[in-house]
């Protein structure tokens, strides 16, 4: 018996021993959320810089002191700003498990959620069929770290791998 294997970029997996492929969505927050939490953060920074400005207000050095509450007020501002968009254009993501005997494993994570579904078909006909062959490129979206603590192959916590 030949093996049957599907590759996913450098990692193979054996056709006999996928129990179940499905398909995992996560949304980002609401956008209501995002906004109450930008509203919070502002009216928290802008407390820290009046708070901070009432404690540099009797400084000896004037100049200097009256701008820190300014600066910190642009600088957080400009980021809260960036978080803010950043978040409110987040699109979601849909997952390819892989579910085995002994562990489940996210294979492939895409925004289109039509792509893993095809794909998710494409696999469970190849179990079906051992003669059944397909080629798919999919622009891979990478969340988060990598981490593989399993085996032989443990490389521990790589950041922004």
């Amino acid at each position: 018996m030949s093996r049957r294997v599907l590759w996913v970029g450098g990692d193979a997996y054996q056709l006999t021993h996928i129990a179940r492929a499905r398909q995992l969505a996560w949304y980002p927050p609401k956008r209501t959320r995002v906004v109450i939490r930008f509203v919070r953060q502002v009216f928290g920074l802008a407390a820290a810089a009046t708070i901070l400005g009432a404690v540099t207000a009797n400084s000896s050095n004037q100049g200097a002191a009256a701008a820190v509450p300014g600066v910190l007020l642009v600088a957080g501002l400009a980021y809260f700003v960036y978080r803010l968009v950043t978040q409110l254009r987040q699109r979601p993501l849909y997952r390819l498990v892989l579910e085995m005997s002994n562990a489940s494993t996210t294979a492939v994570v895409s925004h289109d959620a039509r792509q893993i579904g095809a794909l998710i078909r494409m696999i469970m006909e190849a179990i079906d069929n051992p003669a059944a062959e397909f080629a798919v490129q999919i622009e891979n979206v990478h969340v988060g770290d990598t981490i593989n603590q399993y085996g032989d192959h443990n490389i521990g916590k790589q950041v922004g791998a």
